[in-house]
């Protein structure tokens, strides 16, 4: 495997990277799912949730004007996206783009469908339940492009974190919901073999699309018809007798149904037109397990090991100003590897009130459960950023440590941070500092030290994650109290 972090010498694991650590020779068996971006209230998902509405509902209206032209012209730039290297791709159609015959094909199929005209259509990933010519596959084909935008925009945000070089390329296709249309331009991307890279993360990503009309028959469709056959005790019935030819027991066998009934997708769109509940049903459970992140560095790593190797590299790296990079790089994998999902898209150094004061790294509040999720809900702090600043000081850290943080908290970005620090010699003075801050409704700083680190860590090496979340809790009942 040639992995994107070996490319650029990014020396990391993918436990430690908040993207998807793509083999640039081959594609990973991963997919974005549309229902996992609708589960997430983080920023960047809800900024590609709305792309991918604003879409759907453009070729809606093309539907319901007939605009043949416009519709073709919206289905003419979903092909396979190759430049993010995920799912599974057919021999010679990586990257093929969608001619306008197709488009206008799929547009037809679209136009004339049951689910069109009954106005089943909810959201994109109807399209593969019940319009012929689109499967799950394509479902995150076409989800890809529409926010490839988006992505573009977080790769160079990653770019710049781990200085990877990036040169300028053309875009490709993305979603303009402004103007509602395709749109491309040139763009910085970080390019291999030729070819240029986008980046996905790892939080969005499934192993696969959730909705799957085959599923959707199965599972539901005809489970629902067997009980309407048994209740109405009809030729579907199957009466099994014991040797003396008594009754022992009625069955509709769900092979029997399935022969019965259309197995095109037509079907399915009247059967829900029929059956609200049952397509409400279904689309809930997508929604249930499309909420779930996947641990696609556990499939890799050995959690153990890793966590393990990270406490002692912390311990080998040196206080003071000559290895604060050195403490600084290797932090940012540790944070990411100990709180994900809660801490996601980290962002190096951002420039805030006109480019006066610098952030080491911000990074979105996943709001994924615990601690996290909880002080996302307090008004006071509106936690939807977190800032984390790293010092490796050999000296105790002071007062213009603490006031430089606080200063870059305000009610839009929020006012939580995590102070990272080496030790204290004066460990209560630290939390004597976060203690007035918070008292004075400034903000909530977390002190974290070495050996916070290191204790979280040893929660993961011993399979104990939830500890982690307790021990933040109880840190800042400690400042909040």
């Amino acid at each position: 495997m040639t992995s994107f972090s070996s490319v650029f010498n990014i020396n990391k694991t993918q436990a430690e990277l908040d993207f998807v650590d793509i083999d640039i020779d081959l594609d990973t068996p991963l997919y974005i799912d549309p229902y996992a971006l609708t589960t997430r209230d983080d920023e960047w998902s809800l900024q590609c949730h709305q792309l991918v509405v604003s879409y759907f509902q453009t070729i809606l209206l093309a539907i319901k004007n007939n605009d043949i032209a416009k519709g073709t012209r919206l289905l003419s730039h979903l092909g396979e996206p190759e430049e993010t290297k995920l799912g599974v791709s057919q021999p010679g159609n990586k990257g093929r783009g969608i001619g306008p015959h197709q488009a206008g094909e799929m547009f037809k199929a679209l136009r004339n469908s049951k689910a069109a005209k009954s106005g089943l259509l909810e959201d994109l990933s109807d399209f593969a339940l019940f319009i012929p010519l689109i499967g799950r596959d394509k479902i995150s084909d076409m989800t890809t492009n529409i926010i490839r935008g988006a992505l573009i925009s977080y790769t160079q945000t990653q770019c710049e974190l781990f200085e990877i070089p990036m040169r300028s390329v053309a875009s490709g296709f993305f979603w303009d919901m402004d103007k509602e249309e395709w749109q491309q331009s040139y763009v910085s991307l970080p390019v291999c073999n030729g070819g240029k890279i986008i980046l996905v993360p790892k939080y969005t990503v499934r192993y696969q699309v959730g909705v799957d009309h085959a599923t959707f028959r199965s599972k539901f469709v005809l489970e629902f018809l067997q009980e309407e056959h048994k209740r109405a005790n009809d030729s579907l019935v199957t009466t099994i007798k014991n040797k003396k030819g008594q009754v022992t027991k009625q069955i509709v066998y769900k092979k029997t149904v399935d022969a019965h009934y259309p197995t095109d997708k037509d079907f399915l769109a009247e059967f829900s037109s029929k059956h609200p509940e049952v397509i409400d049903k279904y689309r809930d459970s997508l929604k249930d397990a499309s909420s779930k992140i996947p641990n696609i560095s556990r499939d890799i790593i050995n959690e153990t090991d890793l966590a393990n190797h990270l406490a002692g590299q912390l311990r080998l790296i040196p206080s003071g100003a000559k290895f604060a990079s050195k403490y600084h790089e290797l932090m940012i994998g540790i944070v990411s590897f100990i709180f994900f999902p809660s801490l996601i898209y980290p962002k190096k150094e951002a420039e805030i009130n006109n480019g006066r004061k610098r952030i080491d790294v911000i990074y979105t509040n996943g709001k994924d459960s615990g601690f996290f999720y909880r002080i996302a809900l307090d008004q006071d702090i509106k936690a939807n950023i977190v800032h984390v600043e790293c010092k490796n000081y050999t000296d105790d850290i002071a007062n213009p440590e603490f006031d430089q943080l606080l200063g870059r908290f305000d009610h839009n970005r929020g006012k939580l941070g995590m102070l990272f620090y080496r030790s204290s010699d004066k460990p209560e003075t630290v939390i004597a500092r976060c203690r007035d801050a918070a008292k004075s409704s400034l903000g909530i700083i977390l002190p974290i030290d070495d050996a916070f680190v290191v204790k979280c860590l040893n929660f993961i090496a011993s399979k104990n994650r939830q500890g982690i979340d307790q021990a933040i809790n109880s840190l800042y009942q400690q400042i909040s109290s």
